[in-house]
């Protein structure tokens, strides 16, 4: 088994959106990557991310109604090193029938979402950028039209990537291919 190189970023669910942020940058000394009306990305380092806050908007709770929508995790984080060990990973667990809820090409990173047994969620991740090349992509415009990314299919990727075939086109977005091309 490959095991994840680091802890990546955790993203939460928020009814308070603005406290939020305000909140992770003050205690963490964060900055601000991207930030529209429905998600804000922070770091405190290299990292791309480290928070992530979905705004649910406000409350609407009543007498013996429950919120509109669930607060706190989303999901956590993992990154591994390649992106054979990414399928590695991807190929071991789907041996064992799990597979990911969800695979999505967000452009600084290549990511597969999977579900736990109590619903929480996780995202395996590897990076496709640099450093630089990943923090200039989540402060440029395709970032800002399109803050979540694209689906993939793992088992193509993983078919190709075992032929030594060219994967460019599976692993980043279609706003990416021309300046990353094969």
């Amino acid at each position: 088994m490959v095991a994840p190189s680091k802890f990546a970023h955790v993203v939460l669910n928020t009814h308070r959106f603005e406290e939020m942020i305000a909140w992770y940058a003050m205690v963490f000394e964060a900055r601000i990557q991207h930030r529209d009306n429905r998600l804000a990305f922070l770091t405190y380092d290299d990292e791309h991310h480290r928070f992530a806050f979905v705004n649910l908007g406000p409350a609407k709770e009543g007498v013996g109604e429950p919120a509109t929508a669930v607060t706190g995790l989303n999901h956590l984080g993992y990154t591994w090193r390649s992106l054979g060990e990414l399928m590695d990973t991807y190929a071991r667990l789907k041996g064992r029938g799990i597979v990911p809820s969800r695979p999505v090409r967000h452009g600084p990173t290549l990511s597969l979402y999977y579900r736990d047994p109590d619903s929480n969620g996780l995202e395996f991740q590897v990076d496709l950028l640099g450093v630089e090349e990943a923090n200039s992509f989540m402060r440029g415009p395709a970032f800002a039209a399109n803050p979540i990314g694209e689906p993939f299919d793992p088992d193509t990727l993983a078919t190709r990537l075992a032929q030594g075939e060219p994967v460019n086109d599976l692993i980043f977005r279609s706003d990416q291919l021309e300046s990353k091309q094969s």
